[in-house]
């Protein structure tokens, strides 16, 4: 019985590898997505959606003095602890999954739609707006990009700006 289990599991992979199926869209779906992954980082290997951002504090002239562009996700440090009780790196997938939600979504954006209709911007601000505000207490403005970045073995090859929000008031 187990074997017959394992032979139909494995046909069921092949078929759904095999035979694709429509995407289904729809207002509860689009509002329920938050609790599935986005199973496309094995859609195809190449350039993957990087969040990035950068504040400014607005100087005595009127001027704004921006800080250098930083990465929203960076990779956390893995532990053997870690198999029991992992919230920070599940906070990062979480959050590196609204980054894919995000870059989907305006990927599927009609021709001169606008992004900041989009809930996944308004996420994305949000998400910004917090990890500035963990780093650096004293800013006025802020900004984000996507970035779609293509690594190699051991350095990025490419990196091409998918979208940069306007500057922000905080």
């Amino acid at each position: 019985m187990t074997e017959l289990l394992f032979a139909a599991y494995f046909l069921l992979l092949i078929a759904t590898l095999i035979f694709k199926t429509p995407i289904i869209k729809g207002p509860w779906l689009f509002l329920l997505r938050a609790f599935f992954p986005n199973w496309k980082f094995f859609h195809a290997v190449g350039y993957v959606p990087h969040l990035y951002a950068r504040s400014a504090v607005q100087l005595s002239s009127g001027e704004l003095q921006w800080s250098d562009w930083i990465l929203i996700y960076p990779r956390r440090v893995r532990r053997l602890s870690h198999l029991v009780h992992n919230p920070d790196t599940n906070l990062g997938l979480g959050q590196q999954n609204m980054v894919d939600h995000f870059w989907a979504d305006l990927h599927d954006l009609p021709e001169g739609g606008d992004p900041r209709e989009l809930v996944s911007y308004k996420m994305m601000q949000r998400l910004t707006h917090q990890v500035l505000r963990e780093r650096d207490v004293n800013f006025s403005h802020s900004q984000f990009e996507l970035r779609m970045v293509l690594d190699g073995r051991t350095e990025t090859v490419d990196t091409q700006v998918m979208m940069t929000s306007p500057v922000v008031a905080c």
